[in-house]
């Protein structure tokens, strides 16, 4: 009996080659060998099967009953093999999967529903399911509880992978009727309260980094809040002044009694980023989605 962890794969597509062509030459060409070499391969075909496999017929070769046999299982055989090692592709009219997201509320709204809208377009049986980072997202994620993280100032655990999606500019929201608004300076809004998110340390506020860098007064703070989504309910009818997402602070200016403002300083831009496992990386469905986000 022989062991098949003695087969060469290449033997059976010689094989194969020999079938299809019926001739030693041709099959030699089309395997790109010597002619010497399929005689060589041929020979070692007839010990493997303890059978001659082809008898000359003229100037062809002609197939025994052992061959006929073997030939469509042959084809078969080395197809499915084909299959194995091909690229895995996917059907985006009919995948189904329910594809986990942890990220922040601003993220979800601002960049992750419309790029999600789009997604479900093409691949309509997708199911996403999102929630609100927290600190147990990445725990969740490798313990595969959870296909990615999405989020802005987010730094991957040296396991995991990371994408730069988008970057977002950090501006002004305040009511309408502020008094800075009338003298738009770096030192005027160092002159009211702020509102901050959480107790951020200062070495990490960009805006107390500022003042501190350029000799302004030391930050006001007259608000804390636990999201950056509370904040523009505190701000009509106050000289309270939020530092906002971009696509957050304009969404909010929409109601009329609100402004939103570009910094009269430079802040940093927020860096938005999704995250995923490295069992992920090579998933066909995982891929494509990563392409998409960053349309």
């Amino acid at each position: 009996m022989n062991d098949i962890h003695h087969i060469d794969l290449n033997l059976l597509k010689s094989l194969q080659a020999l079938i299809t062509e019926r001739h030693v030459g041709r099959a030699a060409k089309r395997m790109n060998v010597t002619q010497s070499a399929m005689s060589h391969t041929l020979a070692r075909l007839r010990r493997l099967f303890d059978d001659p496999l082809f008898v000359k017929n003229g100037r062809q070769l002609a197939l025994t009953s052992r061959t006929k046999e073997l030939s469509d299982r042959l084809n078969l055989l080395l197809t499915e093999a084909a299959a194995l090692v091909a690229p895995a592709e996917i059907s985006l009219e009919t995948v189904e999967a329910i594809i986990r997201i942890h990220t922040h509320n601003f993220v979800a709204t601002g960049f992750l529903a419309p790029a999600l809208k789009r997604i479900r377009k093409r691949a309509p049986k997708l199911v996403f399911d999102v929630q609100s980072y927290s600190e147990q997202s990445n725990q969740q994620l490798d313990a595969g509880e959870t296909d990615f993280i999405i989020g802005a100032g987010l730094h991957a655990n040296p396991k995991f992978l990371q994408k730069l999606l988008a970057a977002e500019n950090l501006i002004c929201l305040l009511d309408k009727d502020h008094p800075a608004l009338a003298s738009w300076t770096p030192e005027t809004l160092f002159e009211y309260p702020h509102i901050q998110l959480g107790l951020v340390a200062e070495k990490d506020d960009p805006v107390h980094t500022y003042g501190q860098t350029h000799g302004l007064p030391a930050r006001k703070i007259g608000l804390i809040t636990g999201s950056i989504h509370m904040q523009p309910s505190f701000l009509e009818g106050t000289q309270l002044i939020a530092f906002l997402p971009e696509v957050l602070a304009k969404q909010a200016a929409q109601n009329g009694k609100l402004v939103a403002r570009a910094c009269p300083f430079d802040l940093p831009e927020i860096k938005i980023r999704a995250i995923w496992h490295e069992r992920d990386q090579k998933s066909p469905l995982h891929k494509w989605i990563r392409r998409q986000l960053t349309l």
